[in-house]
């Protein structure tokens, strides 16, 4: 008999046919998403999710070694690669790519309710998974006008936090979680408009021109999603204690002297060096870039809304300062 079938839309009404996505860039840096991988590897509920890789043609061929290792390592575990053309004219590095997984994770046949989503170079703490999926069970299921999750200001992600608060605001580093409904209400219309693409910075100042962002300033992906979600009044939640750390020494900015030598070794080295941000950062061009936390991730059993602003320890409001979200949440 043939098998049918059935549309996304109605897929998702039967929770057994779907797999939430973790969504991860990955381009020049094998080692780095080693330790990635790893990272997510250590909580055993990483069997329920399917792992998405975006990648580019020119990507650096050890990235497949890394997967093939994985996928031995634990079977019950998917790993797709998408292998994508170079966009032809897009200005920005990796703009494309990182904008296009989002699309590549809530267009698969079987994508669930949520889309983990993470760079090789910005490693999570080991409760990342866990982390992420409260948020989506607790506050994006709940209140539509947050977007998701994002990570700490680099400035701040160092600090001591409490790892059972978040703080709701209007502004927007990279997500770390997304709802798929969110994908196709507010990112899908826009990511979809290849003019995006051919020139963000004149994309902006047409689509965008009462935005609170000025056309030239945070131009890469994570700033045309803060303009979506200052176009729709929309918030993210960030954590007051750091699930991330930023720490890529070959990106498109942040250049400096990476781990030589053989995979392990590398990785060997990166697993150190993700424990020591002032040794990581004398390695760097732009040190104030590079952030580290605790790689095992703090031990918390809830996730609460410092509504107030009074709990917070490690955490400052960026753009929210009438606290309407706090007026949102209690409506």
């Amino acid at each position: 008999m043939e098998m049918v079938s059935l549309p996304r839309e109605l897929r998702r009404s039967f929770p057994s046919m779907n797999k939430n996505t973790i969504a991860i860039v990955a381009y020049n840096k094998p080692d780095l998403l080693y330790l990635y991988l790893e990272q997510l590897y250590a909580d055993p509920t990483i069997k329920d999710y399917q792992i998405q890789i975006n990648t580019e043609e020119g990507y650096d061929p050890e990235q497949d070694h890394v997967l093939s290792l994985y996928k031995k390592k634990n079977p019950e575990v998917e790993i797709k690669q998408f292998i994508k053309p170079k966009h032809p004219s897009c200005p920005l590095a990796g703009y494309y790519n990182i904008l296009s997984s989002y699309l590549y994770a809530a267009d698969q046949e079987d994508a669930g309710d949520f889309v983990i989503v993470g760079e090789e170079d910005i490693i999570p703490t080991k409760d990342y998974i866990r982390y992420n999926k409260y948020i989506y069970d607790n506050y994006l299921k709940k209140y539509p006008r947050i977007m998701g999750a994002a990570h700490k200001r680099r400035p701040e992600a160092e600090l001591d936090g409490d790892p059972e608060l978040l703080m709701g605001d209007h502004q927007c580093t990279s997500l770390s979680v997304i709802s798929t409904r969110a994908i196709d209400e507010y990112l899908r219309p826009v990511l979809q408009d290849e003019n995006l693409y051919h020139n963000p910075f004149f994309f902006y100042n047409l689509h965008f021109a009462s935005s609170r962002i000025a056309p030239n300033d945070h131009t890469h992906h994570d700033g045309l999603v803060e303009r979506i979600m200052d176009q729709h009044k929309l918030f993210v939640l960030k954590p007051d204690q750091a699930r991330s750390m930023h720490v890529g020494l070959s990106g498109v900015f942040c250049k400096g002297k990476a781990p030589e030598g053989s995979l392990e070794e590398r990785v060997a080295e990166w697993r150190e060096l993700i424990k020591d941000g002032d040794r990581l950062r004398s390695l760097s061009n732009l040190p104030e870039d590079l952030v580290v936390t605790d790689p095992e991730g703090p031990e918390w059993n809830e996730l609460k809304l410092d509504l107030d602003r009074n709990l917070c320890q490690a955490s400052s409001w960026w753009y929210d300062t009438d606290n309407e979200f706090k007026k949102y949440i209690e409506k």
